[in-house]
């Protein structure tokens, strides 16, 4: 019979963490983007919701039998549009 290999002892077995993990949180820096990031969420969530309150006011012309719809609400869809674009990729930095 093979004799029992032994290992090093199991307090060395615990793998160091990369300095920057998902696991380690890192004190202070770290809030001012949490800050940003909380004002780009903000401004994102404005953004979509002026979306939905241009398609609300879109899908009630076009459900109003006399079928007037306003010339401007296009572009003011498009505008909303753009501006949730713009917030959505300060997200993203």
């Amino acid at each position: 019979m093979r004799p029992r290999r032994r290992g090093a002892p199991s307090g060395s077995r615990l793998r160091a963490l990369p300095a920057r993990s998902r696991v380690t949180v890192r004190r202070g820096s770290s809030a001012p983007r949490l800050a940003t990031l909380a004002a780009a969420l903000r401004q994102s969530r404005d953004a979509l919701g002026r979306i939905e309150g241009e398609l609300d006011t879109l899908l009630a012309a076009l459900r109003d039998h006399d079928g007037r719809l306003d010339p401007a609400a296009a572009d003011r869809l498009h505008a909303a549009m753009r501006a949730a674009g713009a917030a959505v990729a300060g997200l993203k930095r």
